[in-house]
């Protein structure tokens, strides 16, 4: 039997003692407790680790974890484009029961880019730039034949950068010919537009990126991701190491780059760990259909290309 909202809950408010990586993980609270929120397919809190955000899944049907496997078994195989990483972390979550016996769940991290939802943007931004991004998130779901099936204000986040994604991907489904249907975003964007009081929505990727870049060609790296004292590190296949277990947080390579953290600024290393964007920035994405990366600091957005060279750079208030 899976744990009940309130054991979730508990858990999340004392995390070194239920959880195996996620004991540092801090929950979003109201009123001094974690926010928890149940679906048909999952439960579901926002916690951030090191600094970074993330949308953490109790999936409560076992057939949830093998459909988040075999959509990212795809993605790697094809494209993850405008896709976020699903990271599965099996027997992560530790219950015991009354009779003193353990229980291990899965669970399933989400990483949240920096960012507003889409139904909190749509009483900030401008109606027509809202539109655009959620169009051209459509365009490349499609382009990939990725069909979400539950396209809501709550499940797209439009990023610092500009570029809209999906979030939670329970009900979606890999096609040959995908049509997103966001035709109830674009409904609720325009019955909300407010020509007075939005702001103009960054457009890096739209309008400033004249050229293409690409990244190599797509491949799963062997190289793992590992913890030793809370500190990360890499490893290669045959368990050399690749970097020293300096590092706050880091994620696993994708097209021979990962985004790794220290001392609260987040930076880019190659799979040989040489710097290719330096520790510096708020954040970074990393956009692999295109090869290029879209880092923030205080003052501007950086748009750099995969070997980390600036292609343009844009202050955040313009």
């Amino acid at each position: 039997m899976l744990p009940t909202m309130v054991q979730f809950k508990a858990a999340l408010s004392a995390p070194a003692l239920h959880f195996k990586r996620l004991k540092q993980a801090e929950p979003l609270l109201c009123n001094e407790l974690p926010v928890v929120q149940r679906t048909h397919s999952v439960v579901e809190s926002e916690i951030s680790v090191n600094g970074r955000r993330f949308l953490l899944f109790l999936p409560r049907h076992s057939e949830s974890i093998r459909h988040i496997e075999e959509l990212e078994q795809t993605a790697r195989e094809r494209t993850r484009g405008p896709l976020l990483e699903n990271h599965i972390l099996y027997e992560e979550l530790i219950f015991v029961d009354s009779l003193g016996h353990k229980q291990l769940f899965d669970v399933v991290l989400q990483e949240l880019p920096h960012g507003i939802l889409l139904r909190e943007a749509i009483n900030r931004y401008r109606a027509d730039d809202l539109r655009a991004a959620v169009i051209k998130m459509k365009e490349r779901l499609d382009a990939i034949g990725f069909c979400h099936k539950n396209l809501t204000p709550s499940n797209v986040i439009i990023c610092n950068s500009g570029v809209a994604r999906p979030l939670r991907y329970w009900y979606a489904e890999w096609e040959l010919f995908s049509n997103n249907d966001i035709s109830k975003l674009l409904d609720l964007i325009d019955r909300n537009c407010n020509h007075e009081l939005d702001e103009q929505l960054p457009r890096l990727l739209v309008e400033d990126c004249g050229a293409e870049y690409s990244a190599t060609a797509s491949k799963q790296d062997a190289i793992t991701c590992r913890c030793k004292g809370h500190k990360y590190g890499f490893v290669d296949a045959d368990g050399h190491k690749i970097t020293d277990y300096i590092y706050s947080s880091a994620s696993e390579f994708r097209e021979g780059r990962a985004i790794v953290s220290k001392n609260n600024k987040v930076g880019v290393i190659d799979s040989n760990g040489k710097s290719v964007l330096p520790v510096i920035y708020e954040s970074v994405e990393f956009d692999i259909e295109r090869g290029l990366f879209i880092a923030t600091n205080d003052k501007n957005i950086h748009l750099l290309d995969y070997n980390g060279d600036r292609i343009t750079v844009k202050r955040k208030d313009e």
